[in-house]
């Protein structure tokens, strides 16, 4: 497999499996999962497996070390509190807003209660997720602009993108062995017209190299449209205003990501 390639569907892998670790924990805690997760230092290590995978460099060992200490004696029940204080606060007086369009709404400094479900924002993400061919999983309890759908989306693009790489991998690699075979010379040329195989093999190499294009455009738009829009300014929120240092560590690891996102995006167009 090329190097670039196997590079490539590292960084996918990753950054997906960052995404999905995000969208868990930016969504309110119903059960104790998250918790015991972060206690018993699960979240941690996948976000470091993760996070080598998608970046090839460990994590900060010193974030990774306060991250450690704020997440052993983590308590469900004040996980919930912080999150409802945070975010779930009635109307306007919701310290972080958590969705795109009433986030967005606030920081134009207007003063009466946005709307949630049907705004310009919305009806682009909801636009956005329908040709990449995706429903939200929450779609019918809360607005598809919300953080933790907008983090699932990009945990799917990123998903859609690595497979895409797959498959020109695949395709390379199959075209490979049929212009080494011995017949490829012979019965399978005539008249120095490419044969079948080759045709087939050339148009799927075609094909799988116009999906990792058109998945890259994917994530670009939708990070540059959307996610990068609210997500960085919003964790940086999070940071200053949560009384919890779990979730100002969580924020902190959400920061990092949307970095790479932007990093991404920024190479994706050169």
């Amino acid at each position: 497999m090329d190097d670039r390639l196997e590079e490539g569907i590292r960084r996918a892998v990753g950054m997906s499996d960052l995404a999905s670790l995000l969208a868990a924990v930016f969504r309110f805690p119903e059960d104790e999962k998250l918790a015991s997760a972060l206690v018993d230092g699960t979240f941690l290590a996948d976000w470091q497996a993760s996070w080598e995978d998608a970046c090839g460099v460990p994590c900060d060992a010193g974030h990774v070390e306060s991250c450690r200490v704020a997440f052993s004696c983590i308590d469900h029940a004040a996980l919930r509190r912080e999150y409802s204080r945070l975010f779930l606060a009635p109307g306007a007086e919701v310290p972080i807003w958590p969705y795109e369009s009433a986030f967005l709404h606030r920081k134009a400094q207007r003063t009466d209660v946005p709307n949630l479900f049907r705004t310009r924002v919305t009806v682009d993400v909801e636009r956005q997720m329908n040709e990449a061919r995706v429903r939200p999983v929450h779609a019918r309890t809360e607005p598809c602009d919300s953080m933790g759908t907008e983090f699932e989306f990009l945990a799917y693009l990123y998903a859609s993108w690595g497979e895409a790489l797959r498959c020109r991998a695949e395709a390379d690699n199959a075209g490979e062995k049929v212009e080494g075979s011995p017949a490829a010379g012979s019965a399978g040329r005539e008249a120095g017209g490419a044969s079948m195989a080759d045709s087939a093999d050339e148009e799927a190499g075609d094909a799988s190299a116009a999906d990792v294009v058109l998945w890259q455009r994917r994530i670009t738009s939708f990070a540059r449209e959307h996610a990068l829009a609210w997500l960085p300014e919003l964790m940086d929120q999070v940071i200053a205003e949560s009384r919890s240092e779990e979730y100002r560590c969580l924020a902190a690891l959400g920061g990092g990501f949307l970095a790479e996102l932007a990093r991404d995006c920024k190479r994706f167009a050169e």
